[in-house]
């Protein structure tokens, strides 16, 4: 089983904005660029035949290398748009890859504090569970469904209008309530099978990997940028040896 890490690099990140004057994947973060973590994780974990980054940035791929991912192909530009989905880029790097590999990882760098064992237990979770299409990292939510509303019409309405023994959600106690989990950035594995049958990363038989918050927490802000840094210093959360 030959398998493959993705790690994309779009730059340009909106919600953040930059950081000391760079996009969060070059910004320096503890010590080394963000994107150092992921890559360092990857290559430690032992799971991977290959690490490429997916960049048509040189700044950004000069980086990759230094730290030990391959940049053998330039990403096109109508995979760095905005609203571009995902699988645009993943088709395009499955015609590169030739079939030479039978699965890949997507990992994200905005998730610094995903390590290299969490990697390798969730590669033989996904991997010894036959039938399934792909793993997605999830974490329990902090904010539940049945505890929100919309408005219309100058009213509040709950989103989810349920009840429980004549009790609506959002008058019960959140410990009542069914679990939910909200999926993160960290990490995916899927089969580059599933890509071509379902024309889609995830597939419909999904196996979860539960991570807790700070495993499977995203740096998509500026808030959660100082907020994973503060984690980091303090010693709250485990960053992955770079080296």
């Amino acid at each position: 089983m030959k398998v493959v890490a993705f790690i994309p690099l779009r730059g340009g990140g909106k919600r953040a904005g930059p950081i000391n004057g760079k996009d969060k994947e070059r910004a320096i973060f503890a010590g080394y660029p963000l994107m150092a973590y992921t890559i360092c994780a990857a290559k430690q974990s032992g799971v991977f035949d290959s690490i490429i980054a997916i960049t048509r940035s040189e700044e950004h791929a000069v980086i990759a290398r230094q730290y030990g991912a391959a940049v053998p192909w330039a990403r096109p530009e109508y995979t760095v748009e905005d609203n571009s989905p995902d699988i645009e880029w993943v088709q395009w790097a499955a015609d590169k890859c030739n079939s030479y590999y039978d699965a890949f990882s997507i990992l994200r760098v905005t998730s610094p504090f995903r390590g290299p064992d969490i990697i390798k237990t969730a590669w033989h979770l996904f991997h010894n569970r036959v039938g399934a299409d792909s793993l997605r990292m999830v974490r329990p939510v902090t904010e539940h469904p049945g505890k929100m509303w919309i408005e219309q019409n100058r009213l509040l309405l709950p989103l989810l209008p349920m009840e429980t023994d004549g009790v609506p959600w959002h008058s019960s106690s959140t410990q009542s309530l069914f679990k939910v989990y909200v999926q993160t950035a960290g990490m995916e594995f899927a089969y580059f099978n599933t890509v071509e049958r379902t024309n889609s990363i995830a597939g419909s038989v999904i196996v979860p990997y539960i991570s807790d918050y700070w495993t499977g927490f995203d740096i998509n802000t500026r808030e959660e940028w100082f907020r994973a840094e503060r984690a980091a210093r303090e010693g709250i959360a485990k960053l992955p040896e770079v080296k």
